[in-house]
């Protein structure tokens, strides 16, 4: 397979500083891996600078495919937006064409049908704008979030057109939620856009707390083929749908190092993709 498709995400390594984003764009790119995903508090480490940005992508003949963003709680929803058309325009400058959209974070007591209609009307907000740049938004289901169970994927995605937005499943997340990978992959494949390959070792998030830029991180997340994902179907429904988008593996937190779990993660994909 190409090897260039197989994608690390690399905000474990840390959001805040350029050291960070450095030390892992070096270790990166010492596995293999020739593209990558960030999230957006990380191009705030570098002040908005391109040119000292794409100095490291250089230097380490690495390219970003995505970039992820977590929709604000309802109360910042104004200072979310004030800001998007600028970091939408700094990522477009690095080339990258897609972005990964996590729905607002924490849930309602009852997720009622005004809340996914709010929710609906918030990503349409970001898809819209995005799409001026040359850039597509994609649905992102998460554990603890307004998008986690099938039904409110299911909302979503049946009253979006997909030329404005297109779905990035995630493994470990579809599990948590209660859903089954293979079956709403298989359901939505023609509109995936790009991946989120985690495994995870029950059907039950444990959660370790807050990393920086307020992700929430989890314990039980694993390395590729150590849990239960059945990730032989879902690699044979990608590729029976001639899916050529990137292939991302993901681990909020390694066993023994982010690096370490990075290769074992590119070795895994390389191997039995």
């Amino acid at each position: 397979m190409d090897k260039s498709r197989i994608t690390a995400a690399i905000w474990p390594w840390g959001t805040n500083t350029r050291e960070e984003m450095e030390k892992a764009a070096k270790e990166v790119h010492e596995i293999g891996y020739e593209t990558f995903e960030s999230v957006k508090a990380a191009i705030y480490a570098y002040d908005m600078n391109l040119a000292a940005y794409k100095e490291v992508l250089n230097r380490y003949e690495l390219k970003p495919v995505s970039f992820y963003f977590h929709l604000p709680e309802v109360e910042k929803t104004e200072s979310f937006f004030a800001t998007l058309d600028k970091e939408l325009e700094f990522i477009a400058a690095l080339g990258v064409e897609r972005i990964c959209l996590q729905a607002t974070k924490g849930r309602p007591q009852e997720m009622t049908l005004a809340n996914k209609q709010w929710e609906l009307e918030a990503l349409v907000r970001v898809a819209e704008k995005s799409k001026k740049f040359g850039i597509m938004s994609n649905l992102h289901p998460h554990y603890n979030t307004w998008v986690m169970y099938q039904d409110e994927i299911e909302y979503i995605l049946d009253n979006l057109d997909e030329k404005l937005i297109s779905f990035a499943p995630d493994t470990a997340h579809l599990t948590v939620g209660k859903c089954d990978p293979v079956e709403i992959i298989k359901k939505y494949v023609h509109r995936v856009n790009f991946t989120h390959f985690k495994d995870i070792k029950d059907a039950d998030a444990q959660s370790a707390g807050m990393a920086s830029a307020g992700m929430e991180v989890y314990d039980n997340f694993c390395e590729l083929g150590t849990g239960k994902v059945d990730f032989r179907s879902v690699f044979d429904i990608l590729k029976a749908a001639n899916y050529s988008g990137p292939l991302c593996e993901e681990l909020d937190r390694a066993p023994i190092s982010n690096a370490e779990s990075a290769k074992n993660n590119f070795y895994y994909l390389l191997n039995n993709y």
